[in-house]
């Protein structure tokens, strides 16, 4: 049977980075913090100054803050607009 406007994808495989994304987002968000605050105490240690250990801990604040909005902005766009 020929459908003339084609078939819907398959909503669990068309967005595969969206399903990530919504599944482990939270996880991510904060692996990218705690790695980027890691890496300013690891330069502050290796002898490149204290103010290295703080402004990772900032940045991996920020980081992982922003992170966290964009996934709950996917997640938003996700519930609204992708069927199930």
């Amino acid at each position: 049977m020929s459908d003339e406007y084609g078939a819907l994808p398959d909503p669990d495989k068309a967005y595969p980075v969206v399903r990530i994304l919504v599944r482990y987002g939270n996880a991510l968000a904060i692996a990218v913090g705690a790695t980027l605050a890691i890496a300013g105490i690891w330069a502050a240690q290796a002898g490149f100054g204290w103010a290295w250990a703080l402004a990772g801990v900032l940045v991996g604040a920020f980081a992982g803050f922003i992170m966290r909005s964009y996934v709950e902005v996917v997640r938003l766009i996700t519930d609204m607009l992708l069927p199930r």
